[in-house]
């Protein structure tokens, strides 16, 4: 496939290579693979939840950030697919887990959340490789917001640093519903990740709270997208993120307030912590205005380590190295702090502390 994916809404400057994702990100089209049973695990589903063959005819038209060509071929080409109707609040975590292995190496997964009226639901969703296995992923996960409905869905993505990913993520929301989006990114030498939120019914909302981290030659581009359609809509969206190594990344994040979003208010946040002389960080922030009653707002914190806080807090007793983690920590923890499993929560950390060594200079030398 040569279409191009996570394009920015509104183009800038071609010279500045952000308005679509670069070649290396291209779908190669492949044939349909069989993906083994064992390798998906879904939690048992507590009752008011139903798992469907289908996703609803009505949610065709979402679109995720990566792009319409993509969902399409996700669509079609799904070798996994899980589809959840939700109908009534569940207190319970809905967990699934899709392992890359040598006997399945190619994933194309399909997944879905229809939320009806009222209900409510956390879905966490892992996608995990073995160490020697280059595989590739694809996933497109649709979700429907009734009137009134609360989703929360959680992506890990924890693929070794020689796979290939995209993950695209679209949201529709109706009157009063909410949905939230938590994904954290370590693996992937290349990993493209798009999502897109419809805040279609009157005083609907999206928080999308994201944390990577890059090093070696690992390669990020994102495309968050929040459509304002009705009136007093709300969207938060907070990205947190460390690049070392030759590692590199670009943001694009669009507010849209479309015409006859009255009184909504849009606020995008961001913050890289840029830990070699060789990394690349491009962020792209756009606030698009068709309603004039409206509040938009991006916010950007871009640089190094301060030295300072580093002085002070090895002053009350860390080591250079704790106290380095723990400014770390404090990026992370917003995304980190809401994974529900407390043993992946300190195995996210652990792989991240362990990353942080690696790529410190002066922890080397010593």
């Amino acid at each position: 496939m040569t279409d191009r994916i996570n394009v920015l809404p509104v183009p800038t400057w071609n010279h500045l290579g952000v308005n679509w994702a670069g070649k290396e990100f291209s779908l190669v089209d492949t044939q349909k693979k069989e993906f083994p049973e064992e390798n998906l695990s879904l939690s048992p589903l507590p009752s008011g939840i139903e798992r469907m063959k289908n996703f609803p005819g009505e949610t065709v038209h979402i679109e995720s950030g990566i792009g319409k060509v993509y969902d399409n071929y996700v669509i079609q080409h799904a070798n996994v697919s899980c589809f959840l109707k939700v109908k009534e609040s569940v207190h319970q975590t809905v967990r699934m887990k899709v392992s890359v292995s040598s006997a399945s190496d190619t994933v194309i997964g399909s997944y879905g959340i229809y939320a009806e009226d009222g209900s409510r639901v956390t879905f966490m969703q892992e996608i995990a490789s073995d160490e020697q296995v280059s595989g590739s992923t694809a996933e497109l996960t649709r979700i429907y917001a009734k009137k009134g409905a609360r989703v929360k869905l959680i992506q890990i993505q924890n693929l070794n640093r020689t796979s290939r990913s995209w993950n695209g993520v679209a949201i529709y929301a109706e009157d009063g519903a909410r949905v939230e989006v938590v994904r954290a990114v370590l693996g992937g030498s290349c990993a493209a990740l798009g999502s897109r939120a419809s805040l279609d019914g009157k005083e609907s909302s999206y928080q999308l709270d994201t944390i990577y981290f890059g090093d070696q030659t690992q390669i990020f581009d994102f495309n968050d997208i929040a459509d304002h359609y009705g009136k007093s809509t709300r969207c938060d969206m907070y990205t947190a993120g460390v690049l070392a190594g030759k590692s590199s990344k670009v943001l694009r994040g669009t507010i849209d307030f479309k015409r006859g979003a009255v009184y909504a208010a849009g606020h995008e946040t961001e913050e890289v912590l840029m830990l070699g002389k060789s990394v690349r960080n491009r962020t792209v922030p756009l606030i698009l205005c068709g309603e004039e009653q409206v509040e938009g707002q991006h916010a950007a914190t871009i640089g190094r380590l301060d030295e300072t806080q580093i002085y002070y807090l090895c002053s009350r007793g860390l080591t250079p190295a704790e106290a380095r983690m723990l400014l770390v920590e404090g990026r992370f923890s917003p995304v980190l702090d809401q994974i529900p499993d407390e043993s992946l929560r300190e195995e996210l950390a652990l792989q991240i502390e362990r990353r942080l060594k690696e790529n410190d200079p002066k922890s080397n030398a010593s």
